[in-house]
């Protein structure tokens, strides 16, 4: 139970279980839409200096690539605590374009926005349970 479960629980009485339940899936149905279009802005002016900006960051020794540890510990810091270092290494893998074990610039780039995609919807999903809006 999280602090909204109250009013999730009275809503859901007030509504009526079943259009409660369609309410809440169209609530999460735009809220994942409103996730992926703002990824998809990755590739506007925006998008490409929010990009530099989270590189940098996961970059934490400057060395101009980022390896698994710095994935692993830039991944935690945006709230992915629910990959596993299995997938972690998977992510690495599929952004590591010339297999040399560390994510330059531009793997980044193409790899940043499917997994952030991915991920931010999964970590909402655990933010709505943990608050309660999924009781």
């Amino acid at each position: 139970d999280g602090p909204f479960t109250p009013l999730v629980k009275l809503t859901k009485r007030v509504m009526g279980e079943q259009r409660f339940l369609k309410f809440r899936a169209n609530v999460i149905s735009e809220h994942t839409k409103v996730i992926q279009a703002f990824v998809e802005t990755s590739d506007s002016p925006f998008g490409c200096i929010a990009l530099k900006k989270m590189f940098e960051l996961a970059d934490m020794d400057g060395s101009g690539a980022i390896d698994g540890e710095e994935l692993k510990a830039a991944l935690r810091r945006l709230g992915f605590s629910h990959l596993s270092d299995d997938q972690i290494d998977k992510i690495l893998a599929r952004a590591d374009a010339d297999d040399n074990c560390t994510i330059d610039y531009d793997e980044f780039v193409k790899e940043a926005p499917k997994t952030l995609k991915v991920n931010l919807v999964k970590l909402a999903k655990a933010n709505g349970a943990e608050l309660g809006f999924l009781s």
